[in-house]
């Protein structure tokens, strides 16, 4: 019997459809395990790296006393609430200090439909570069707001959530939540809208920092004070003003460098990481189970017809691969669905992490992970077939060729 190729796929399809529901739960369990642990695995180190490049182009974040990743999260991602506020001297002496290229202050407590507004200085768009040789852009037809009139800077992804043009005009609402009975009575008009940069920036509605300072119902502490200021140096001066803050003093939280006081968030996750992981695991291991019960089932039922095809010319090693494609088949299925699962997984992420954060994640990036993955789950597919297949390569040709009764 002269065997190719084509006979092979057909005898290996042959018994993926003859086990059709089975072979079908085995793929949808390898492809829950890879789908599982390519989302633990990338989605968390895509994450991390958005985050870290999401920094505004800043270094460090000057605040109250208190927790640096708390101040990052609410300076640079506009995320939890502010732990106290400075005095203004205090930035005007940072921004003087002797190794501070850029210093620029904010000023938070008040949204618009729950979106928060940030009090900060127009030369934040003018001269400050967020990315490296990028500065911020309006979109035609806008400007910047002016320092000192109630004019409004909207984020690009603010802008599209309530449709928000130029010229529009808006009550701000005090408080970092939306509450229909805490309008504020100023009026702010909308003066330009940020083109996207895929950042916190863009989630967030800009206004001069006087605006939150003065605000009708704030504190009158409010009016020399800031929540926190944004920095970014030159040389060594973060070590210099760490000392200074941190060490030495017991008034303000110098959080620096940010990427390090984020990787530390990221750390706090690995537990969590660490348990999808093992559910991954335990996903895959019933799979390999799956495909091996599978193939010992086909097998009890496929003994005349290997016997069969072995007085045709085939080979023991024609029949082993037999066995072993059917399991790659059910595998390849899997490893192809693994992808989808993670490409959906990845999706949603990245839609929740921008709804909530304004960071941007690529969902379809795709690196030598995704290869290494697909291969692993074909070895363990391989593996798994190799009891059957050795069963396959034992068949007693003439015990399985007797007439049936």
């Amino acid at each position: 019997m002269k065997t190719n190729l084509r006979t092979l796929f057909l005898l290996c399809n042959r018994g993926v459809r003859q086990f059709a529901f089975s072979s079908f739960v085995a793929s949808l369990a390898i492809a829950m395990a890879g789908g599982l642990f390519l989302g633990t695995w990338k989605i968390k180190e895509g994450a991390q790296e958005a985050f870290n490049l999401s920094s505004g182009g800043f270094d460090a974040v000057l605040g109250a006393r208190g927790s640096k990743l708390q101040l990052i999260l609410n300076a640079v991602f506009h995320l939890e609430a502010s732990p106290g506020n400075l005095k203004w001297e205090q930035y005007e002496v940072l921004k003087n200090t002797p190794g501070v290229k850029e210093a620029y202050p904010l000023a938070v407590g008040d949204n618009f439909m729950g979106y928060r507004l940030v009090g900060t200085l127009s030369s934040l768009f003018h001269d400050h570069e967020w990315k490296e040789g990028v500065k911020y852009k309006v979109q035609s037809g806008g400007r910047y707001f002016s320092d000192n009139a109630k004019e409004a800077l909207v984020g690009n992804f603010v802008a599209n959530k309530l449709n928000l043009k130029i010229g529009d005009t808006f009550n701000p609402y005090h408080g970092l939540t939306y509450r229909e009975d805490s309008k504020h009575d100023e009026i702010y008009v909308v003066v330009g809208i940020l083109e996207a940069t895929g950042t916190p920036s863009d989630k967030v509605i800009w206004i001069p920092i006087k605006g939150i300072q003065l605000m009708e119902g704030h504190a009158s502490e409010y009016a020399t004070s800031v929540s926190a200021v944004l920095v970014k140096l030159k040389g060594a001066a973060g070590f210099t003003l760490e000392m200074k803050y941190n060490k030495q003093g017991n008034q303000a939280t110098f959080a620096w460098p940010i990427a390090a006081t984020l990787a530390q968030f990221f750390d706090r996750l690995v537990w969590f990481e660490k348990v999808l992981e093992w559910i991954a695991y335990l996903v895959g291991l019933v799979a390999g189970l799956i495909i091996l019960a599978i193939l010992r089932n086909s097998l009890n039922e496929r003994k005349r017809e290997f016997a069969i095809l072995r007085c045709l010319g085939a080979s023991r090693g024609f029949i082993i691969n037999v066995v072993l494609g059917q399991s790659l088949i059910i595998s390849m299925l899997g490893a192809l669905g693994s992808l989808l699962i993670y490409f959906i997984m990845s999706g949603v992420a990245s839609y929740f992490i921008r709804d909530q954060t304004g960071v941007l994640l690529d969902p379809f990036s795709i690196d030598f992970t995704f290869i290494y993955v697909i291969f692993v789950i074909l070895f363990l597919g391989l593996i798994s077939a190799l009891p059957p297949a050795f069963l396959a390569y034992r068949v007693d040709i003439s015990k399985n060729l007797r007439p049936l009764a």
